[in-house]
């Protein structure tokens, strides 16, 4: 298993989730966390499960239940989360 790091604005990301479903859909907040925590221990355990991204050199995964799409990189030693975003959000 891959150590995973997260750039400042993935973090961002996830927060400003959690800050919207915390004022419009709070009995969202924890699925939302556990959808993501599945989905980073997934390619924790295998780096390759997404699929090739639109920049060249990342990968993408998206979340089962909120469809979050999650921005990577495989590095030898680990994974470095650069983005977490929604469909229908700007890039």
């Amino acid at each position: 298993m891959k150590p995973v790091r997260f750039r400042a604005r993935a973090l961002e990301n996830i927060n400003a989730q959690i800050e919207y479903l915390l004022d419009h859909a709070l009995h969202s907040v924890v699925p939302f966390k556990e959808d993501i925590r599945k989905t980073i221990s997934l390619i924790r355990e295998f780096p390759d499960a997404g699929r090739p991204g639109e920049v060249p050199g990342t990968r993408e995964i998206i979340s089962t239940k909120f469809h979050a799409i999650a921005v990577y990189v495989v590095h030898e030693e680990w994974l470095e989360v650069l983005r977490v975003y929604f469909r229908g959000q700007e890039r």
